[in-house]
Order: C-alpha cells, then structure tokens, then sequence
C-alpha cells in the first residue's frame, strides 16, 4: 500500500492559527515521525496530525501509531496505546486507561532518540494482526 503524506500547503493551513514557535516545534517533530515511521500514513483527523498503519482496520484509529496534537500553545506526541510502549525514561504522561501523551517542549526535543525509540515501538504494535 503506498504511503500517504499531506502536502505543504496542508501543513501550513492546518498549522495556521498556531505561533511561529509551535509551528516550528510541530515540523521538527513530524519530521523525526516521518524518519522513525517511514512506512506510516499520514492525515489530519480529530484536528490534529495523525500517524497510521494504511492497512489496518478502521485506519487512524484502530491502526495508529501516534499524533501530534497541540493544546494551549504546547505540542504533544500522543499515542493511544500508550500505555503498552516501554518507557524507561518515564517521559509519557497521562491517567487514562491506554491512552498517553508526551509533553514536546522545543524542536531540539522533537529530534531526540527518545521520541524516535517511542514512535518505532507504536509503529511496531499491530494488534489487528
């Protein structure tokens, strides 16, 4: 399956409303998740950036393997099974049964082998299987 990517003006409108600053943390952490999940979907749902296995059921939801979501000006890296990815740096927050979030304070962050080493473990969680 051939994999799906947004286009720059895509980015752009959806990033519209945010400050440079968070526009500029966003890119650098879609890009460390495009380069740790080369092989992921790509979309926008829900209002945020969402990285996904293309074949699975029911796509961005039963195949997802993170999201980048911004809150009140602060950039996340979620993933909604969270709470099975090892995480021996204790970085992901978060209360809810499966679902965490990784808080992504600068672009230098975003670049780091800690949120790679999470994004490949989502990418490699295939439940549906």
């Amino acid at each position: 399956m051939p994999r799906v990517r947004l286009s720059a003006r895509s980015i752009s409108d959806h990033l519209a409303l945010e400050s440079p600053p968070v526009r500029g943390v966003v890119r650098a952490l879609r890009a460390a998740v495009l380069k740790a999940a080369p092989e992921s979907a790509e979309a926008i749902k829900f209002h945020v950036l969402c990285y996904y296995h293309a074949d699975a059921y029911f796509g961005a939801i039963g195949g997802n393997i993170c999201m980048i979501e911004v809150k009140r000006g602060q950039v996340f890296l979620s993933f909604i099974r969270g709470s099975l990815l090892s995480d021996p740096e204790r970085l992901l927050r978060g209360s809810q049964k499966i679902k965490r979030l990784l808080p992504i304070p600068d672009a230098a962050f975003a670049r780091s082998r800690a949120v790679a080493a999470l994004v490949r473990a989502a990418a490699r969680l295939r439940p549906w299987d």
